[in-house]
């Protein structure tokens, strides 16, 4: 999908040099070396229970966000879910990028064979961010500065 010069995609393996260094704008810093990165990242290509979006201007990643569905619980009827990341480059924000790869994620978790409830936290300056979506902070819980925000898709 193309929205205002952005395509917006699955990511694919040919991306992992990106995606690489965008996750490493996002959190200073390498977690891991590129080679053990790219192994894990495209195992989880392949693992249909996660979703990774991209976003491309000018043939350059300007955004992702990685997305999972844990399941159905022993006793639910309904599947978990959770935003992992999402990122865009500081340069674009602001421009929709987010808002298209949020959507992006939505469409995702609706289309999975059973219902699902799709959390996640924010850092303090996304809060803004998500609350243009509609949705509504919880800062109660475990980590009341990284609030939670839910999609329940039940």
């Amino acid at each position: 999908m193309t929205i205002n010069n952005m395509l917006l995609r699955k990511a694919s393996e040919a991306d992992a040099t990106g995606l690489y260094k965008l996750t490493n704008m996002f959190t200073p810093g390498p977690a891991t070396d590129f080679e053990e990165f790219e192994i894990h990242f495209c195992a989880l290509l392949k693992d249909p229970n996660w979703f990774i979006g991209v976003a491309v201007e000018q043939s350059i990643l300007s955004g992702y966000i990685a997305v999972q569905d844990y399941g159905r619980a022993l006793r639910g009827s309904f599947s978990v879910g959770r935003i992992h990341d999402l990122f865009v480059v500081p340069t674009t924000r602001r421009s929709g990028t987010g808002r298209s790869l949020v959507e992006s994620a939505f469409e995702w978790a609706t289309e999975r064979p059973t219902p699902m409830i799709l959390d996640w936290q924010a850092t303090p300056e996304s809060v803004s961010f998500y609350e243009s979506l509609g949705f509504k902070a919880d800062f109660v819980g475990d980590f009341p500065e990284f609030p939670g925000f839910t999609l329940d898709l039940r």
